[in-house]
């Protein structure tokens, strides 16, 4: 099993500590690691590499040669909203137009945003048939169509990367969505050079402290995937109100609005639907901001209750270059003694056992790199069993080195920090030391004989 989370781009939210903690972030870029706990579940499907998500379907022939980011947005906003517009003098078709996300990770980067802001641009130019709405809860009042999709890795043999090697070239796809009858209207596909496409997160999505296969982000990659004609997926039409406070809360945290973030998410984590990661990471992000330390940990302490429960769990640290020990910027890393503590403190109320994996970027000898990642997955074991003593037993730790990609692009910076991250699986306290003894063997048979090369990150 493999897992996902991220950070970087744009402007950040955080009051006055924002610049060190920007500052910070970029010294760190190459030296995030994540840790998680959790197996994958049914709800997920299996994607590429380490991705839970639904894998892209492989790009056929009418999506042509790969173009620039730009152009590929102009000609499926085109194609879509040609053949979906209004005949005649009747009424305007409203229209919204989601987040499109990674296909890999579930986040938005600043490709995924990028693609919506041309596509926004392209119907206000273009096509005023269509009455465009922000994807907020009052733009999403009288169920609009919405417009929808993903942005994936595709390697040259035409799989998905970075299961089947470095991406070569990028699949959008856009789906256009009608709530009201649930279907899905219409889907193009379109490919994109790899040089157009940056994969570093969006600020909220740098700035969160959690990640995990979401069952919300799964349900809105499995409508991107769904045909002309088939059903939309029933989770997400139930979260498209919660989809608009959480879209509400973004603008406004990535705006220094940390008081008006707060309400949106917690309007959201009071609705059915409102049981997911973006919103507890909303309410963390926001109290944090604010100050609020006490309720920045009741948040954060949801984030790790609804990994638990999901299965699986991936929270960020930063590492030192080359090193086990933690960045020591305050500005970074000052909420880490929190986090472990929720952490420790929630999976030992499960009394679960714990395997930690480590991995690394390809950066470095596949020698150095499996010492590198088994001795950052030691140095989390051993803080928490500092923090309760009884996960001391309950933990063991090996590492990969760099052969379970989660990005894999291999650019060594903080769009690929997912390549270099600590996994934390439940096992049966039975399995735990064979589990972790394989691990060990299969990097031993799979390292190389230690070829010089670059510092391993």
């Amino acid at each position: 099993m493999a897992c996902i989370s991220r950070g970087v781009a744009g402007t950040a939210g955080g009051g006055a500590a924002a610049p060190a903690r920007k500052a910070g972030a970029a010294r760190a870029a190459a030296l995030l690691a994540v840790l998680l706990l959790g197996g994958c579940g049914a709800l997920f499907g299996g994607g590429r590499g380490g991705s839970p998500y639904t894998e892209a379907a492989a790009p056929d022939a009418a999506a042509g040669p790969p173009k620039s980011l730009d152009r590929a947005a102009v000609d499926l906003a085109e194609a879509l909203l040609a053949r979906a517009a209004p005949a005649g003098g009747g009424a305007r078709r409203p229209l919204v137009i989601d987040a499109f996300v990674d296909q890999s990770t579930g986040l938005e980067t600043a490709a995924t945003r990028a693609v919506v802001a041309r596509m926004t641009e392209q119907v206000r130019a273009r096509h005023p048939r269509f009455e465009l709405r922000p994807f907020t809860l009052a733009g999403l009042s009288d169920g609009p169509a919405v417009l929808l999709g993903s942005i994936a890795g595709i390697a040259g043999t035409g799989g998905a990367a970075p299961a089947a090697g470095p991406p070569q070239f990028y699949r959008i796809r856009a789906v256009l969505a009608d709530p009201r009858t649930g279907r899905v209207l219409d889907a193009e596909t379109a490919l994109v050079r790899t040089e157009d496409v940056n994969t570093a997160p969006a600020p909220f999505f740098r700035d969160a402290p959690g990640w995990l296969p979401d069952p919300a982000v799964a349900a809105y990659l499995r409508t991107v995937e769904a045909r002309p004609g088939q059903a939309v997926d029933p989770t997400y039409l139930q979260g498209l109100t919660v989809g608009g406070l959480v879209a509400d809360g973004m603008l406004a945290y990535e705006a220094g609005r940390y008081r008006e973030a707060l309400e949106r998410y917690a309007e959201a984590q009071r609705l059915p639907a409102g049981d997911q990661m973006r919103v507890h990471n909303g309410l963390y992000l926001a109290a944090w901001s604010l100050g609020q330390r006490r309720e920045a940990e009741e948040a954060f302490g949801r984030v790790v209750d609804f990994g638990l429960r999901q299965g699986r769990l991936a929270v960020k640290f930063l590492f030192r270059p080359g090193s086990t020990a933690f960045l020591p910027d305050r500005a970074v890393s000052a909420p880490y003694g929190m986090w472990l503590r929720q952490i420790a403190s929630k999976t030992d109320e499960r009394s679960a056992c714990l395997l930690l994996t480590g991995h690394a970027s390809p950066t470095g000898t596949a020698a150095a790199n499996e010492r590198l990642s088994r001795g950052r997955a030691e140095r989390l074991r051993a803080r928490l069993a500092a923090e309760r003593s009884t996960l001391r037993e309950r933990t063991r730790a090996t590492g990969v080195g760099a052969r379970e990609p989660l990005i894999g692009t291999g650019v060594d910076n903080v769009s690929d920090a997912l390549d270099r991250r600590v996994e934390l699986a439940p096992r049966s306290c039975g399995e735990l030391a064979a589990a972790a003894e394989a691990g060990t063997a299969r990097a031993e048979r799979d390292r190389s004989s230690g070829a010089a090369g670059r510092a391993p990150l």
